[in-house]
């Protein structure tokens, strides 16, 4: 999480051509740590209050999803969005369990059952869905994601389980992402790896 913080000037300098003050800048920050059906994690909660605190110093209007299941995840996802057609700068933390499937990134509400295939897209957000709302109105504006997800999780296993041979499509750590102009995307490893 460290690692992120120092980076956060360094891009927002490098991203904006123009002072601080005559930013609009948002952000959604997402911790999840106490999963119902995977493990627990011990850093997301402390690692998202460490990068919302750092946001809000740097002028950022920040929207806060610690622990959040599926609808307080929408919940944040919107009002995020909501905010997001006047901003210069954007940006969306998070930290918690992700996974890939056929080279799609998902997140994942501390309380999905990934179960079998199908509940996947019930159960977890995918980033592209994140993606789009950070590009729509937004041409010519800066876009950052910070991804420090927990790739290597139960619910992943479960998950290959459920489909058999068609598990191949599980992937290792999280894909690249495809972005639009402006955008900046960090992983806390490089993608295909855990």
């Amino acid at each position: 999480m460290l690692r992120f913080l120092f980076l956060l000037p360094v891009v927002l300098s490098l991203a904006t051509g123009q002072p601080a003050a005559a930013e609009t800048r948002v952000a959604l920050v997402v911790g999840n740590a106490s999963y119902a059906h995977a493990n627990a994690l011990t850093n997301p909660l402390n690692d998202a209050g460490d990068m919302s605190a750092a946001l809000k110093s740097v002028g950022f209007d920040v929207v806060e999803a610690l622990d959040a299941d599926r609808a307080k995840l929408g919940s944040a996802l919107r009002s995020f969005a909501d905010k997001l057609s006047g901003a210069d700068v954007a940006l969306f933390f998070y930290a918690g369990h992700g996974l890939q499937v056929g080279a799609r990134n998902y997140l994942v509400p501390i309380d999905a059952a990934l179960k079998r295939e199908r509940d996947l897209e019930f159960e977890a957000v995918s980033l592209d869905f994140i993606l789009r709302q950070m590009e729509i109105d937004r041409e010519g504006k800066t876009s950052i994601v910070i991804l420090d997800a927990c790739r290597d999780n139960p619910l992943a296993r479960n998950l290959a389980r459920s489909m058999g041979t068609r598990s191949t499509a599980i992937g290792r750590g999280l894909a690249p992402a495809a972005t639009g102009l402006g955008t900046f995307i960090a992983y806390a490893t490089q993608p295909g790896n855990v």
